[in-house]
């Protein structure tokens, strides 16, 4: 096995904008005094969160993406797979081999966090789970159909994360904490969406036709794909603004957040080429990190 496979699947930079900062949302969130063995259960939770991302998620989608063709017509340039695969990088075993041992450590580091924190880790944590898996593999392959990938995958994947980050600080929960989880969320499906604009013609193209929401609204509907993201913006600046007015005023730069984001989405061509489609990924997903630092107090 080449390392520097591993190392490519994983996708570094995703993780660092991705992973981490979802459960430090939760982390950051959590106002209840930190519990025993906080720093260990941090740092479990934080690698248990990059295994799910960077090995199972990012294996399992490499593998039927490839299967279906999107991976080998896109011009995306950060989407599209991790494109070991065409580079000779990995094999299909040997990406079934890193996924089933990464699921098989996710596993068991959620079984000691459970040890420690509750039966709450077991919840989010087999939520979590099943969006990984559940976004690629059949027969689910959620990311195959219009919005049940967003609602069926990514959603209560990235909102159980921001729990998860909580319960690793302490396992009492409050309404900020699941608000907060909520939003992220929310926002998180918008820019997925973001991102697979640049993917939208090969999507459609594949066997089988991988029918994203930006695509399906596209090709299918006829009808922009701006306005699916634009509304799950719409909504993620809704839920924060009630929730600065009523729970928190931690919420409020997430109103910011979410109407910068918003005026991005709504400027982008779609006839433009990857470039200005790749700028405003990356846009939105930093803007994700400068919120969850924006509750650091």
């Amino acid at each position: 096995m080449k390392w520097r496979g591993v190392w490519k699947l994983a996708r570094p930079l995703p993780l660092a904008i991705w992973s981490v900062p979802t459960v430090f949302m939760g982390f950051l969130l959590q106002t209840h005094s930190a519990a025993k063995a906080m720093g260990l259960v941090l740092g479990l939770t934080l690698l248990a969160a990059m295994i799910l991302q960077g090995v199972v998620t990012h294996g399992l989608n490499d593998l039927y993406d490839w299967d279906s063709g999107t991976d080998k017509e896109t011009t995306g340039i950060i989407s599209g797979g991790s494109r070991v695969l065409a580079q000779g990088l990995l094999g299909v075993r040997q990406i079934w081999m890193l996924v089933i041992v990464g699921s098989f450590i996710y596993a068991a580091i959620s079984w000691y966090i459970f040890t420690v924190r509750g039966w709450g880790v077991l919840l989010w944590a087999g939520l979590g789970l099943f969006g990984a898996v559940s976004y690629s593999l059949p027969p689910l392959r959620f990311s195959y159909r219009p919005f049940a990938g967003e609602w069926g995958a990514l959603f209560p994947t990235m909102a159980s994360g921001v729990l998860l980050g909580a319960i690793a600080k302490n396992a009492s929960m409050s309404a900020q904490i699941y608000v907060g989880a909520a939003i992220y969320g929310i926002y998180c499906v918008a820019s997925v969406m973001q991102h697979h604009l640049a993917d939208m013609e090969a999507d459609w193209n594949a066997h089988p036709r991988k029918r994203t929401t930006p695509a399906y609204w596209w090709l299918q509907r006829h009808r922009s794909p701006l306005q699916i993201i634009t509304g799950y913006e719409a909504v993620a600046m809704a839920v924060a603004l009630g929730a600065a007015m009523w729970i928190s005023s931690v919420f409020v730069p997430w109103i910011a957040v979410a109407a910068v984001a918003l005026a991005i989405t709504y400027t982008t061509p779609l006839h433009g080429g990857p470039w200005p489609l790749t700028r405003r990924d990356l846009a939105l997903k930093l803007l994700a990190v400068a919120g969850v630092l924006s509750i650091i107090r």
